[in-house]
């Protein structure tokens, strides 16, 4: 049991057997570690969130489950912990499907999206964390702080004169968005949906608030990860009328706010990993952002000051050729740089 404290194999001993194998798995940004147990022929999962709060995961894991969505089933769990031992639920996301799986629950992972919304209502979600968190345009506006400073800032080397006209252009994006609230998942997109027992299950919710109607389409739809191609549209306008009371605008300015958050938080990825994996997704997502200007003229501002930022800056991280190419530039880190 490598890299597993002596106090959290003796607990997995006693809730397993003598025999017990383990496999640590890749983790997440967030610091919770996770391996793959072997146990009298049956594998599961060991989660140890002892470095964050793991009642906010246990609290939505409680609602959504309650109300018949599909998540992992908990055998064991020590909350004073944070180590939670769960249903192995395989290794095959919606990311890596091939391209007819891919497309057949994508239209799978929509739908549960209007369930949600349509079943977690304010009533349904009364006790739980969810109901008391929510978006505001000023926590839009925190976010896309951090993509300003993380990325334009540190990596892209902008001038403050640049920034300030870029941040306001952000936050009237944030004043755009739609007001009316649903329950969000909030980071719901083909890495966090596991294809099981011919079926979706979600992964990571613990973050969950009531927020846009568009937010967790854009996710999927404008996914960072895979590309939906041109369908993507389609998919939105699908949603839309099957919500009845939304508009492109609301896509776009949504998935806008989306995109330049996810942006942010790969650069702050790859600053604290030094993994560069992360700077693969930019280029894409940086794409993205003109089929939204398309779509709401209102963004045409944000989005050309961004184009032209990307065209004329670069220092650690050169984009540049963001256009035509998913490898951005990296300058060598000099010792004073570090």
């Amino acid at each position: 049991m490598r890299n597993m404290s002596s106090e959290l194999a003796a607990w997995l001993r006693t809730r397993t057997d003598n025999s017990v194998t383990t496999k640590k798995l890749h983790g997440d940004v967030s610091g919770r570690q996770f391996w793959r147990v072997l146990s009298r022929g049956v594998t599961l999962i060991l989660m140890d969130s002892g470095k964050i709060p793991i009642w906010p995961w246990l609290d939505i894991h409680e609602l959504l489950s309650d109300h018949g969505f599909s998540v992992s089933s908990i055998m064991e769990c020590n909350t004073k912990k944070g180590w939670v031992l769960q249903e192995d639920l395989g290794n095959l996301r919606l990311l890596d499907a091939d391209d007819d799986q891919y497309l057949k629950y994508l239209n799978e992972a929509i739908s549960m999206i209007t369930s949600m919304q349509r079943q977690l209502d304010s009533r349904a979600c009364s006790d739980s964390i969810a109901g008391r968190r929510s978006f505001t345009p000023a926590f839009f506006m925190a976010e896309l702080e951090n993509t300003l400073e993380t990325l334009f800032f540190r990596l892209l080397e902008v001038p403050m004169e640049e920034l300030i006209a870029l941040q306001n252009e952000m936050r009237k994006l944030c004043g755009m968005i739609s007001d009316s609230t649903v329950f969000v998942h909030r980071d719901f997109h083909s890495a966090n949906l596991m294809i099981h027992n011919n079926r979706l299950t979600m992964l990571d919710w613990q973050d969950a608030r009531f927020g846009p109607p568009a937010y967790d389409v854009v996710s999927l739809i404008r996914d960072s990860y895979r590309d939906t191609g041109f369908s993507w549209e389609d998919k939105a306008r699908k949603f839309i009328l099957s919500k009845g009371d939304m508009n492109m605008f609301q896509i776009a300015q949504t998935a806008c706010q989306r995109s330049l958050k996810a942006i942010g938080t790969f650069a702050l990825q790859y600053r604290k990993t030094g993994d560069i994996k992360f700077l693969g997704y930019l280029p894409r997502t940086f794409r993205y952002l003109v089929d939204y200007s398309r779509i709401c003229p209102q963004l045409d501002s944000l989005v050309e000051k961004t184009y032209n930022i990307l065209d004329e800056y670069s220092g650690e991280l050169d984009l540049k050729d963001f256009r035509y190419s998913n490898i951005p530039g990296v300058r060598e880190k000099k010792e004073y740089d570090r």
